[in-house]
């Protein structure tokens, strides 16, 4: 099938010819490695214009960074080859530390600035003299390769990012549409449906920056994606409300013995709600306003009594009004992306575009430091072991080590994928061997070159293609490129290739032992850390710590949530922690900041027993934080709960004795689902 793939061959030869163009410009121009821009190419190219553009500046402005850095640091620390490993270590480190707190696709830009500097730094270290006309080389040869593919990225079939937008965007809204009509039809989400949901929003968040680098004639799309990314976030929390309050509501109803079809205005907006997210038209402002004025008339009058059903309906009736202006805006946000349709006032009213940002995300500090600080350790140990052995071609294995272990940082246990870069690396270094010494005396042109190389990087080129394929495609030619060393005249010395193979080998050996020993951790591990940091926030938040910001508190969650999410999907289904569902932790920290905004409002006495309410839900998760494991909520944690519930009853009517109630009923259902709430909360 990939050998019939039209566009695969397409790229595969657009990559090609980026790269023998590069090369043909370091040889006119008798660059000192012309090999490294052939490389660069290959690394720079990608399907679609706006990624070839965005990682050739990010490639470009990294190798800058990696060249100021090792010109200050080689000449101050060359005499100490000990000093100097611990500098460009140290710097991998740093480096490492600010890409994985970006994670975006501009974090590249870091990542290479890192492991570029081992690159450019040890092979110096024989000729420090050389320092600085060697990373003047390296930044030249980067550009040439990185413009090289740009241009022919932008002139030769050029791809647009437009369709890979429409696919990922139809995905997302269909996931959602689905998730919606399932839960207003009350047959529940299943898990996979959510896991969908949160894979689309993952793949939308690494395109995003490319879209505004695509095509100018695309206007503002890069910014309708993130109000599109956050819209969708907003909904998931609102979304497992509304399941959770149907249900309770329709079980609240049965047992004092009344049927859930009798409340027939309710239902008939929740069907009519329905058909309006099920249909393919954009909707109307006029329909949402009527949605609007339908469910206010609804709301029930919380007065001197009320009972469960009342909270229940008013609850669910606030988290209905929510799912209709965020559909509402996303479907118009869906059209403004991909038709350029004029954009509507957006109708839901918190702008949660601008907390999506580093400020707002869910950041193990601890953890972060110790990936970024375990490569840099596993670079700074293997030089010790080239100095100790005085190894002139250790050079090689200390760039590669760098390489393999800054890649697979981000990773619970980056081993694996160390170990097949090594077993692709070694299949490179034997086809590199059999053209450099079988193929390559026999050359003295560049097209002959170009003819004979042909079919290796057109048929390996067509791999990377396949997103399972990339990672062992792109080896393979990035490595190939670079141990055939094409310079002006054959140069190649069986001996030293033979070294500095070994010399690779043994580098990228060295990282996988280290990481295996000192940096691998399960997905397990990393999930129940997650969730007990979840457990954190959330007790917290009951403490009353941190920014009263209930937006704020709901994008960190749901950031943890998107990180927590693939890993368990990778766990047994026996493991404890599986059935731990983040959403509803994220819907019971909404309430307790809801009951925390509320509270300063209401009588001195309610305030005393609120805070005491929280005090138990603080050490309640604060408890769960120091298990790792999910507990049954103590039943003196419920009678407070029913206890407050029935105080608020002296309390005169108003908004904010409404916002405390409903605040209570959402901690009452997220900590005790599925548990009928007292029939009457009033006093007794």
């Amino acid at each position: 099938m990939l050998l019939r793939d039209k566009q695969a061959w397409i790229f595969s030869a657009k990559s090609f010819l980026a790269a023998a163009l590069a090369l043909w410009i370091g040889l006119r121009f008798d660059l000192p490695r012309p090999y490294w821009a052939m490389t660069t190419a290959y690394v720079v190219m990608q399907p679609v214009l706006g990624g070839t553009r965005s990682r050739g500046i990010y490639r470009i402005c990294g190798t800058l960074i990696a060249a100021v850095a090792v010109v200050a640091i080689v000449p101050v620390l060359i005499q100490v080859p000990s000093m100097l490993s611990l500098a460009l270590s140290l710097w991998l480190s740093l480096c490492l530390f600010v890409a994985l707190l970006h994670r975006g696709p501009s974090s590249y830009v870091f990542l290479l600035a890192g492991y570029t500097a081992a690159f450019i730094g040890f092979p110096s270290a024989t000729q420090p003299d050389a320092i600085f006309s060697t990373a003047i080389a390296r930044s030249e040869e980067i550009i040439v390769g990185s413009l090289c593919a740009v241009i022919v990225g932008a002139v030769v079939f050029p791809a647009s990012i437009k369709p890979v937008i429409r696919r990922r965007v139809d995905a997302l809204l269909r996931d959602a549409a689905s998730w919606c009509i399932q839960v207003l039809d009350r047959k529940g989400s299943p898990d996979a449906l959510r896991r969908h949901m949160a894979a689309d929003l993952a793949q939308l968040d690494l395109i995003i920056p490319f879209a505004g680098r695509d095509d100018p004639r695309h206007g503002e799309m890069d910014e309708r994606l993130r109000d599109l990314r956050a819209h969708m976030l907003g909904l998931l929390p609102v979304l497992s409300s509304i399941e959770d309050r149907l249900d309770d509501l329709e079980s609240d109803t049965r047992d004092q013995g009344s049927d859930t079809r009798q409340d027939g205005d309710l239902h008939r907006l929740i069907d009519d709600l329905r058909t309006w997210i099920a249909q393919d038209a954009l909707p109307r402002e006029d329909v949402l306003r009527d949605f609007r004025s339908r469910i206010a008339s609804l709301r029930p009058v919380l007065q001197e009594t009320f009972d469960s059903g009342d909270l229940l309906r008013d609850s669910l009736l606030l988290r209905l009004r929510e799912l209709a202006e965020l559909w509402y805006d996303s479907r118009h946000l869906q059209s403004a992306v991909l038709d350029g349709t004029a954009m509507p006032p957006l109708a839901f009213p918190i702008d949660l575009r601008r907390l999506v940002r580093i400020g707002n995300r869910h950041i193990d500090w601890s953890m972060l430091v110790f990936s970024s600080l375990a490569p840099g350790a596993t670079l700074f140990a293997y030089c010790l072991l080239w100095i100790a052995v005085g190894w002139s071609n250790g050079a090689a294995g200390a760039m590669m080590a760098a390489v393999a272990a800054a890649f697979f940082a981000a990773q619970d246990d980056p081993a694996p994928n160390i170990l097949a870069f090594l077993l692709w690396a070694s299949l490179s270094i034997i086809a590199a061997g059999v053209y450099l010494f079988g193929v390559m005396p026999a050359i003295h042109d560049f097209v002959p070159l170009i003819i004979a190389t042909a079919p290796y990087f057109l048929l390996i080129g067509l791999i990377t293609t396949r997103p399972r394929l990339f990672l062992p495609g792109m080896i393979l030619l990035t490595n190939f490129a670079s141990l055939l060393s094409v310079q002006n005249g054959y140069v190649a010395d069986f001996s030293l290739y033979v070294n500095s193979a070994l010399s690779t080998v043994i580098g990228l050996m060295f990282a996988a032992i280290m990481t295996r020993l000192f940096r691998s951790v399960g997905a397990e591990w990393s999930a129940r850390r997650l969730i007990r940091q979840g457990w954190q926030l959330i007790a917290a938040a009951a403490r009353g710590r941190g920014q009263n910001d209930r937006n704020r508190f709901m994008v960190r969650m749901l950031d943890l949530l998107s990180l927590l999410a693939p890993r368990l999907a990778s766990l047994p289904a026996e493991s404890d922690i599986v059935a731990v569902d983040m959403l509803d932790e994220v819907r019971i920290g909404l309430n307790i900041i809801n009951l925390r905004r509320a509270r300063s409002h209401l009588p001195t006495r309610n305030q005393g027993n609120l805070n005491q309410l929280l005090e138990q839900v603080s050490a309640y998760y604060d408890a769960q934080g120091r298990a790792g494991r999910p507990l049954t909520p103590p039943p003196a944690l419920r009678e407070a709960l029913e206890a407050s519930l029935s105080r608020l009853h002296e309390v005169a009517p108003s908004n904010e004795r409404d916002e405390a109630l409903l605040g209570l009923v959402g901690l009452r259902i997220g900590l005790f689902p599925r548990q009928q709430l007292s029939g009457n909360t009033s006093a007794s």
